[in-house]
């Protein structure tokens, strides 16, 4: 891209309005005697999200899967020039950009109750284009097992050429500590 085109693209996104963030706060049942907490980041048209509550195992994007939890609003708002985020009365991410205030273009944040002490596995995908450059990183999946009454972020890191699922505990105060997890396995195929 030459130096008009950056200009000329610097100024559309300028000019142009904005994607909408709608913000929807909801209270599910919450038990910190035998739950978690996760707040996830993705967006709308950039990328998708996963997870399977009380699973150490993944499935293939395409194959049936009752447990699996998608995070966003489905294929459809690639097309859509917002987002929606859903909160659930976390403590504030200490990663602005992982706060309803900080979200960038059509990222979004959703938060979720899981099951403690059970695993939990995380699938993330991002990808990009512009002209003639495309990226994406889909990273391995994912497993860990969330503390009873404990707060994480989860989110896709990257560095280089290189991204990976990233969950870190949290507290509201200064608490922000990266979490072990594992490889997700695939999931063995169900008999017919």
């Amino acid at each position: 891209m030459g130096a008009i085109g950056a200009i000329t693209l610097s100024a559309a996104c300028t000019i142009l309005p904005q994607p909408t963030h709608e913000l929807t706060t909801e209270t599910p049942d919450y038990d910190a005697n035998v739950s978690a907490r996760i707040r996830i980041l993705t967006g709308n048209g950039a990328g998708g999200a996963f997870f399977r509550p009380g699973e150490a195992c993944y499935k293939g994007l395409f194959e049936r899967d009752d447990n699996k939890v998608v995070v966003g609003d489905g294929f459809w708002s690639a097309w859509k020039y917002s987002s929606r985020s859903i909160t659930i009365g976390m403590p504030a991410s200490p990663r602005k950009w992982m706060t309803v205030d900080g979200l960038e273009f059509k990222d979004l944040i959703r938060e979720y109750v899981v099951p403690a002490g059970k695993p939990l596995t995380v699938a993330m995908t991002v990808s990009s284009s512009a002209g003639n450059y495309h990226s994406s990183c889909t990273p391995p999946a994912t497993t860990f097992a969330p503390e009873p009454g404990q707060d994480y972020d989860i989110f896709m890191n990257n560095e280089g050429r290189r991204c990976w699922v990233e969950v870190r505990r949290i507290d509201g105060h200064g608490i922000d500590e990266l979490t072990v997890q594992k490889l997700a396995p695939k999931c063995d195929a169900s008999p017919k």
